[in-house]
């Protein structure tokens, strides 16, 4: 079928013609969902912006304020709130996208959510990691598992480094890119 069909929307159909080479062909092939969907999608979002906020917020509210909770092992619990409050500030661009049925913020935000999003998600990834090896520690070693808090602040750095270029290189296209995502 052409793409001037308008039998039925395909990806992309409300897409401005400059961000249009952005959407790779195989996509635009296929029909849009329904927009009740994407409503559906943009409410959750909205519970799940609301909830990330308190949630994280508490967290790194708490943390900051009592200071028996400061141990090498929490630094860990600390960092994975860090992680999700920051997908915190750009859901607002997938909600808006999901309430306008499609890649409505532009080039640019894609890039930054997408970027964000790689910081996030990556970075939470790494710090379940390190979650699991302070634990495989303390279960296997109860007498000498114990982490210090060098030790901590060393494999949280290690987790920015790590999630770092994964985040930074496809921004600036050195290393693959963004593509919007096909929530349209």
């Amino acid at each position: 079928m052409d793409q001037l069909d308008t039998s039925f929307r395909r990806i992309g159909w409300n897409v401005a013609p400059e961000d249009l080479v952005h959407i790779p062909d195989h996509w635009q092939q296929y029909p849009t969902p329904d927009k009740t969907l994407h409503l559906i999608l943009g409410m959750v979002y909205v519970f799940l912006w609301f909830a990330a906020m308190i949630g994280n917020g508490s967290v790194l509210w708490i943390f900051s304020t009592a200071k028996s909770l400061r141990t090498p092992s929490n630094m860990f619990i600390v960092n994975l709130a860090f992680c999700d409050f920051i997908m915190f500030f750009v859901m607002p661009i997938f909600v808006y996208n999901s309430f306008d049925e499609g890649f409505s913020a532009g080039w640019l935000a894609c890039q930054i959510y997408g970027m964000v999003g790689s910081f996030s998600g990556i970075g939470a990834g790494m710090t379940n990691a390190c979650i699991a090896y302070d634990r495989f520690n303390t279960i296997t070693r109860p007498f000498d598992g114990k982490l210090s808090k060098p030790k901590a602040v060393g494999m949280i750095v290690f987790v920015w480094i790590y999630t770092t270029p994964w985040a930074v290189l496809p921004f600036f296209e050195i290393w693959g890119r963004f593509m919007p995502g096909l929530n349209y």
